[in-house]
């Protein structure tokens, strides 16, 4: 029964870090795609002022596609996109909405964001269709319109500070007539019901830039760990010129945070857990000891010294541990093996439907690295071990003659 206490206590330790690793990697996948990917360069100070004025020169644009075209960057990003943000209202014939204009490469943005793959109806941008739009199904809704519906983008062209214009330019507002090419649905209510995605070039001319400008280039990685090797190249590769270059960590704040405490979290319920277990052995190795009394008297008696009897108590723990780490083992990895492979549904939680704040893949995968196996099976050896101390402390201590003395 001890053996099989902790053996359960490793399995469910092996099992909750490797469902808190798979979450994480996919909270992280999905967030960089939904946002502006593994690693952003934007003009300075776009961060923290979100001005959309603030666009990439079309020289920095082409000196940044340049350097990832080397074979050290072609070995680690998988896609870049550049866009163009800007703020407008769409109107249809029974209402209107204010939005956030996404000019994009419909190609590129297919390698890094999850809209393209998230189309309800319709279709996704295509290269020869400059006057298609992609919206939100929330906004859909709120317009009244579907697919091949015809709709009306206002917006105001863009001043870039430092830019010498004619009066009143930059105060007019510009529109162009589209049609809905497609319509998605992401969970995430701020984009379903705010963002629509136009062709780049189409987005240009609305407001006024120039070719090559855009407002930032987001970049997918192959690896999340790789982040911060790429965003410290393009520092150096563009040192001087006034743009930032941000991991995801740097451009999406809240949701650095969010994991950060879900980590802690996950660490305390883990901790719990193990002294729950702990404790558990800790009484049932403390009550064979104390079981035993006759036994190690009769031991002592016969010349065993009392450091020889805490090597025994040691030893038949450690023997016990070993079991259990076995057990414990295959249990766990046998489970951590079904989840990676058919994922843990929580859909099977909601009888009614998922919850409206759910955004993310609601199957969540288990991914368990060798690390995390060595440092599990580490902690349980070293903390069975030291369990066996304050037992092997009492055996130790068994005096004659009274152990002898039979009830």
């Amino acid at each position: 029964m001890t053996a099989l206490a902790l053996g359960l206590g490793l399995a469910l330790l092996l099992v909750s870090l490797g469902l808190l690793d798979g979450g994480h990697e996919q909270t992280i996948a999905d967030g960089v795609r939904f946002g502006p990917g593994h690693v952003v360069i934007q003009a300075k100070g776009y961060q923290d002022t979100n001005s959309d004025d603030l666009v990439l020169p079309a020289r920095v644009v082409s000196t940044i596609k340049q350097f990832l075209q080397t074979p050290n960057m072609k070995r680690v990003v998988r896609g870049v996109s550049p866009r163009l943000l800007a703020t407008g209202l769409l109107s249809s014939s029974a209402n209107s909405s204010g939005v956030r204009i996404m000019g994009v490469i419909p190609l590129k943005e297919r390698a890094v964001s999850l809209i393209p793959q998230r189309m309800i109806a319709g279709a996704y941008l295509t290269d020869d269709n400059l006057s298609a739009v992609v919206i939100g199904d929330d906004l859909a809704r709120k317009l009244e319109v579907k697919v091949g519906s015809k709709v009306v983008l206002m917006t105001q062209a863009l001043v870039q500070p430092g830019t010498p214009t004619k009066a009143g330019a930059g105060e007019e507002m510009e529109s162009t007539l589209l049609r809905v090419n497609g319509i998605f649905r992401t969970g995430l209510q701020a984009v379903d019901a705010n963002i629509i995605q136009v062709q780049l070039p189409a987005a240009q001319t609305l407001l006024g830039v120039a070719d090559g400008q855009v407002t930032l280039v987001a970049l997918l990685l192959d690896r999340e760990g790789d982040s911060p090797l790429v965003a410290r190249a393009l520092r150096e590769q563009l040192a001087g010129v006034p743009v930032e270059v941000l991991t995801w960590r740097e451009s999406i704040p809240m949701l650095a945070r969010i994991l950060g405490l879900d980590h802690a979290f996950n660490y305390i319920m883990n901790g719990v857990i193990l002294a729950m277990v702990g404790l558990g052995i800790l009484n049932t190795i403390l009550m064979r000891v104390l079981e035993r009394r006759y036994e190690f008297g009769v031991c002592k008696a016969v010349g065993l010294r009392p450091r020889q009897l805490a090597l025994m108590i040691i030893g038949e723990s450690l023997a016990l541990t070993s079991i259990s780490l076995f057990l414990g083992l295959a249990l766990g990895l046998s489970i951590e093996h079904y989840f990676a492979n058919s994922g843990l549904d929580l859909r099977l939680l909601f009888r009614t439907g998922l919850p409206p704040a759910l955004v993310f893949d609601p199957i969540l995968y288990s991914r368990l690295s060798v690390n995390r196996i060595i440092w599990s099976v580490g902690i349980v050896f070293v903390m069975a071990t030291v369990i066996s101390f304050y037992p092997a402390f009492k055996a130790a201590r068994t005096e004659l003659p009274d152990a002898l003395k039979v009830l």
